[in-house]
């Protein structure tokens, strides 16, 4: 079995370049997703339904840069807060912020 790498060391040990591309791609995915999401609603709505229609999810679409706008917010505040408790070693912390995930022995 491999023995699981916790995030200290691996913060610590791995290569920057390594560190970038591991934790840089899942947020760029995610911002194509939100990016594409919008743009399959208004070509399924202007193809099926009627240019009305299309106006109203175009409006809709600062309201879903709003929201990604908060979350994104909330991450990088609790990734700041993350990164010093991991740094003091602080497993109470730690474990407040990253509370739906389970260690298993």
């Amino acid at each position: 079995m491999t023995q699981k790498t916790d995030t200290r060391t691996k913060l610590l040990t791995e290569s920057p370049f390594q560190l970038l591309l591991s934790l840089s791609i899942p947020a760029i995915i995610g911002m194509v997703v939100v990016g594409l999401y919008n743009f399959m609603d208004r070509v399924f709505v202007g193809q099926l339904i009627n240019e009305v229609a299309m106006g109203a999810v175009s409006i809709s679409y600062p309201f879903t840069l709003i929201n990604t706008g908060v979350s994104t917010l909330i991450g990088v505040g609790s990734a700041s807060v993350l990164s010093r408790a991991v740094g003091k070693k602080n497993q109470d912390i730690i474990n407040k912020i990253m509370g739906n995930i389970r260690e298993r022995a």
